[in-house]
């Protein structure tokens, strides 16, 4: 039920959808003006990068033809790996690099989420439409704070994704080659999902009680662990959507479904966390979804959480 009416909600909520995806463009626009400022530096980092990784070679559109898939993602891995060694050539510059890729990126794109999850505890709770530009602004002071810790918070987790598909890359085997394709999409699934599980109720808590981030975060793990597993095995099947649609149509499918999923997991942590706390809420203008009420969820020795 919680996919359930997180799409619904997606739906009645589609607005949202583009005006995140202008604000992640204007986020991203602003962080490449940013590297412009050594851009032949980093052309020239590309251009080794895209040559001696073959992935020239490769072809844009997805397939789940087992070793030319594996060769593909070899060469991506590759890639990254080349390129990051051409950039650090020059010490300074790659730390400028990474500064802005990995650290204001992310921080720009996190304060999005505490705006959509604003917009949608209003609309959740009341039916209520509010600007993406009058919500980002109220909550800006909250959203630095919620995207500086975030930051920080997601190194292990990101580190563990990306060594996972580093790992399974370097396995050098004509069999696995058609392995692969359930590899990698079952593996990065599920740390995925894993990663969501652990975060899903923390931005939820911060918008409907508006205390410290660290406060919060308690709240929200709270919330998830009520319904652990269905937070779980939701978030598994939203992220192997879209991997397997990525790895089936390829680049195009990737251009559609990124603006999409991050919207829908946002609404989906609200609903979760709504549900979670036994909350009612509109699903749309018609709808009014109630769940059970938090005594009905919560086991005995929880019940001090309610008061």
């Amino acid at each position: 039920m919680m996919f359930k009416n997180s799409v619904k909600l997606l739906c009645s909520n589609f607005d949202k959808v583009w005006k995140l995806l202008v604000f992640h463009i204007l986020s991203f626009a602003l962080c490449a003006a940013l590297l412009c400022v050594f851009f032949d530096y980093f052309a020239r980092a590309f251009d080794t990068a895209f040559t001696d990784s073959t992935l020239n070679q490769m072809v844009e559109s997805g397939t789940l033809y087992g070793s030319k898939l594996a060769d593909g993602l070899t060469a991506v891995v590759d890639f990254i790996i080349i390129f990051m060694q051409a950039v650090f050539i020059n010490v300074g510059i790659g730390i400028y690099f990474v500064l802005i890729l990995f650290i204001v990126l992310p921080l720009l794109l996190n304060t999005g989420k505490i705006v959509i999850c604003e917009m949608m505890y209003g609309y959740m709770s009341s039916c209520q439409k509010q600007s993406f530009t009058g919500t980002y602004l109220k909550t800006l002071r909250t959203s630095l704070v919620y995207s500086i810790t975030k930051l920080f918070y997601s190194i292990p987790f990101n580190a563990l994704i990306a060594l996972s598909l580093w790992g399974l890359t370097r396995i050098q085997n004509d069999a696995f080659d058609y392995i692969m394709p359930l590899a990698i999409v079952i593996v990065p699934a599920l740390l995925m999902a894993f990663k969501e599980t652990f975060n899903a109720g923390w931005a939820p808590a911060q918008v409907v009680y508006n205390q410290n981030i660290f406060k919060s975060y308690a709240i929200g793990m709270r919330a998830v662990l009520r319904r652990g597993a269905r937070v779980f095995s939701n978030a598994f099947i939203i992220f192997l959507l879209a991997l397997v649609l990525s790895v089936v149509l390829g680049l195009y499918a990737i251009i559609i479904i990124l603006p999409i999923i991050s919207p829908l997991f946002h609404i989906f942590e609200m609903v979760m966390f709504f549900s979670s706390q036994g909350m009612r809420f509109y699903a749309d203008a018609d709808t009014i979804i109630t769940p059970k009420r938090l005594e009905e969820v919560d086991r005995i020795e929880d019940a001090k959480y309610i008061i």
